[in-house]
C-alpha cells in the first residue's frame, strides 16, 4: 500500500455514512475528510487517525517502516527516495548509539 490508496480505502470505508458522521467518528474535521477524500495528502496526526479508523497501520501508506511519513499537497518524494532517507537516517542513529556506547555514556 501507499498513500495514493488512502484517498479509495477512506471512501470505501465511509461508504453510505455522512462526512460529517465519518469525520466525527475519526476526531477529523469534515473539511480535511473531503480533501483526503479528493486525493489530498494528510499530515501525520491526521494519517494516525485515519489509519486508527480504517485498522491500517500508518506505515502502510508511507512505506518508510515504523517511521511515520507524510507530505502535505501531494510533494511527496518517489517511494524509492523515501526508502534510501529512512535508511540513512537508520544507519545514522546505530552509529551515533555505537559512539555513545564506546564513550560509555
Amino acid at each position: 500500500m501507499n498513500i495514493n490508496e488512502l484517498a479509495p480505502l477512506v471512501l470505501r470505508r465511509r461508504g453510505n455514512m455522512g462526512v460529517r458522521a465519518a469525520a466525527k467518528e475519526i476526531g477529523i474535521s469534515p473539511t480535511t475528510l473531503t480533501r483526503i477524500e479528493k486525493g489530498h495528502v494528510p499530515d501525520v496526526g491526521t494519517l494516525n487517525k485515519l489509519s486508527e479508523w480504517l485498522g491500517e497501520e500508518p506505515s502502510k501508506f508511507t512505506g518508510v517502516g515504523d517511521l511515520q511519513i507524510a507530505f502535505k499537497n501531494k510533494k511527496a518524494v518517489p517511494q524509492a527516495t523515501a526508502l534510501a532517507l529512512a535508511e540513512l537516517i537508520t544507519q545514522a542513529s546505530r552509529q551515533f548509539e555505537e559512539e555513545v556506547e564506546a564513550r560509555g555514556h
